[in-house]
Formats: structure tokens, C-alpha cells, sequence
């Protein structure tokens, strides 16, 4: 029924929708909220959910993938994507990966994805919608990894994971490491920023390029972003609290520059970079001190923004704007190839 509903909402043009719910604009530091998203957010009961009341992430993964799962937030690919599933020797577990092959393939460098959700929740079939459509626009075979999560496993466990993948994708296709780009959103763009700081430290070849679509950078959580929009946009500051308390092992991991991005005062020469934010989204602030640290730098970097929308945008194209945005990013992205 849910489901049903939604397809309906989607379809329905944003004058009617106006017409319809009778809403204000929202209207914070000068930037309007995409007025579908609003409606939708407000039909949402996502961040209603007290992480901190459960006893286990499990639960709270099982919680909160039920609720979404099924819906029909995402917008379809636009050609054939061949989905082909491989398991990685992990030293004595397995790692999931998930290669994307589109029909029609623009280039031969691969991208290597990383899925949000704060370290703790998602998965590559969280993610899989998205990455059928990122794959068929991108025209470039993407692999996603099932890296593991926090708090089972702590940091860097999973910037290890993120390394054995890369290193694992170069070999598979006989390629080098500075011909595969890395990318992920909110957690994953942490963790290719994380991966390739690992690889600066310790002076390992340097991925060809990584696009951070809005990316945690600040286990404090002290932006003026953070507070502006700590409730009512989906994303909510104590959630993101918890979710840097989860994967937190020790204070000293706050020192290190992989953990905190924000530490990075000199880091050069990094992979050239894509840093995406959104103007609703408590993240909005670090991820503009990080390409701002990144260009100080002397990196190259660009910074895309999107005023108008809600941190997890890409992963809500049935929204038009939503879906505007990501065709934008890829558009941007491609350039890069």
C-alpha cells in the first residue's frame, strides 16, 4: 500500500502537489528547500527511530531496512545492467563485492563504490538501485563492496577492507591502481577520503580519482550545519553522533587523519577529488571545510552544491530533483575519464 502510494506521489506534478498540501516554503541561511522533498520528507518516519534505544546494531539495521525496503524511491537505469557477484579471500572471512556492467561501456576504468549509512547500516542491496542507475549513465563498470560494519568492527576494519578491494579489482582486470576511481556517498565517501589517506601514508600508488557525494568528515558534529539542521531533514545530528561513537576503537583515533578528515592540514598530493554537498543536510559544512583543506592543499578539487536538497538525495531519484542532481554529478564525473 505504502509502495503504491509513493508511485502515485512521484508522478504527480510539483504545481499540483502546491495545490494539493497547501505547504510554506522552507527557507534557512537564504536556501529553499525542493518543495517534493519537503512534502515527501514529511511523509517519512525514518529519523523517529531512537537509535540509541536498541541493544544491538542488528536490530537497528533490521528496523530501519524493513521500512524502506521495496520502495520505489529510486529512478530506473536507463539501458541493461549485468549484475555479476564475487567474494574476496579476506584473510579468514569474505568480503562481498558487486560488479554493475551496462550494456554500453564508455571507458575502461572501473570505479570502486562504497555504500552510505553511517558505517553501521547499509549494504550493496541498500544500495543496489542507486548503482543500476549510476552504472547505465555513467556508462563505467562499478563494483560495490559489502566492506564490514561497525560497531562489530571498529576502525579501520573497514578502510582495510576498502584497500583489499581495490588492490583486488586492479589485479582481477590487470590493471593499475591509478586507472580505477573510487566514489561513495555519506560513510562510503568517508571511506574512499580514508582509503586514500591510508594510501598517502603509506606511499602506495594513488587511485586515478574519488568523488565524495556528501561525505562525513567531523566526528565532532559542532557545524553550524549540524545545528541548523540537526532534526526535520532525515538526517538528524544525534544519529550521526552515534553513528561516530559506533565506529570509534580509541580516543587516539581521533588524531588520525583517516578517522577525522578534518586533520588533514597538508595532505598532497591526494587523488583529484569531487566533493558534493547538499544545502539541507547537517553534513553541508564539513564536507565544504574538507575540499576548502584540499585546495589549501594544493589538491585539485571541485565542489558541487545543491542547495536545495536533503543529505541521501542519490538515493532518492524518483524525486526530480533528486534525480536532476545525480544525472548533474555523473555528468561532472564522467569529465574525469
Amino acid at each position: 500500500m505504502i509502495a503504491l502510494f509513493l508511485r502515485l506521489f512521484f508522478v504527480i506534478p510539483v504545481w499540483l502537489l502546491k495545490l494539493i498540501t497547501f505547504r510554506k516554503k522552507i527557507l534557512v541561511n537564504g536556501q529553499i528547500l525542493d518543495y517534493q522533498t519537503q512534502i515527501f520528507l514529511s511523509l517519512q518516519s525514518f529519523e523517529s527511530v531512537d537509535l540509541g534505544s536498541f541493544e544491538t546494531a542488528a536490530e537497528v539495521r533490521e528496523v530501519i531496512e524493513k521500512s524502506r525496503g521495496g520502495l520505489p524511491i529510486n529512478a530506473k537505469p536507463i539501458s541493461k545492467v549485468t549484475i555479476k557477484d564475487h567474494a574476496i579471500d579476506g584473510n579468514g572471512f569474505s568480503l562481498d563485492i558487486r560488479e554493475y556492467v551496462p550494456d554500453i561501456l564508455l571507458h575502461s576504468s572501473p570505479i570502486l563504490y562504497f555504500h552510505g549509512g553511517g558505517y553501521v547500516l547499509g549494504s550493496i542491496e541498500t544500495h543496489d538501485p542507486w548503482l543500476k542507475f549510476f552504472s547505465s549513465h555513467m556508462q563505467s563498470n562499478i563494483f560495490s563492496l559489502e566492506y564490514r560494519l561497525a560497531p562489530e568492527n571498529k576502525f579501520p576494519a573497514a578502510v582495510k577492507d576498502a584497500n583489499q578491494a581495490l588492490e583486488w579489482i586492479a589485479k582481477k582486470n590487470d590493471i593499475s591502481i591509478s586507472s580505477i576511481s573510487i566514489c561513495g556517498d555519506s560513510a562510503g565517501a568517508h571511506l574512499a577520503a580514508s582509503l586514500s589517506m591510508y594510501r598517502v601514508m603509506k606511499n602506495l600508488e594513488l587511485p586515478h580519482s574519488q568523488c565524495l557525494i556528501y561525505p562525513m568528515t567531523d566526528p565532532s558534529c559542532t557545524s553550524e550545519s549540524q545545528q541548523a539542521f540537526q532534526m526535520g531533514y532525515g538526517l538528524t545530528k544525534d544519529a550521526m553522533m552515534w553513528f561516530w561513537d559506533q565506529l570509534l576503537s580509541s580516543k587516539e583515533d581521533l588524531s588520525d587523519p583517516r578517522f577525522n578528515l578534518l586533520r588533514n592540514n597538508d595532505i598532497h598530493p591526494l587523488p583529484k577529488t569531487i566533493i558534493v554537498t547538499a544545502g539541507f543536510d547537517p553534513l553541508c559544512d564539513e564536507g565544504e571545510e574538507y575540499a576548502r583543506k584540499l585546495f589549501e592543499a594544493g589538491n585539485d578539487v571541485q565542489q558541487i552544491h545543491y542547495p536545495h536538497l536533503v543529505h541521501g538525495f542519490v538515493n532518492m531519484t524518483s524525486l526530480k530533483s533528486a534525480k536532476n542532481a545525480a544525472l548533474d554529478i555523473i555528468k561532472t564525473y564522467r569529465t574525469y575519464f
